[in-house]
């Protein structure tokens, strides 16, 4: 168990730093497009997806990190939920 709480953090993190250097490419790449544009994509449900993950994750590791891990959950759902195009 102590492994886990060792390894989660980190593995959480470059997954963050890995979908931001997307996004990121993403958008330097969409420059060129029109910024009226509104864009479909599904963050409102990565986020709940997210979130519903996140209490399972900081539910299993102990009482005490339940709101952190629903914080992460949605900010990774959010992220991850607005890669994607409907």
């Amino acid at each position: 168990m102590e492994i886990i709480k060792i390894i989660l953090p980190v593995i959480l993190v470059s997954l963050l730093v890995i979908v931001i250097i997307n996004i990121a490419r993403k958008k330097a790449e969409n420059d060129d497009q029109n910024e009226n544009h509104k864009e479909e994509n599904y963050m409102s449900e990565g986020m709940t997806i997210g979130m519903c993950i996140g209490t399972a994750i900081g539910t299993s590791l102990s009482k005490d990190n339940l709101a952190i891990g629903m914080s992460v959950g949605m900010l990774l759902g959010m992220l991850i939920g607005m890669i994607f195009k409907k």
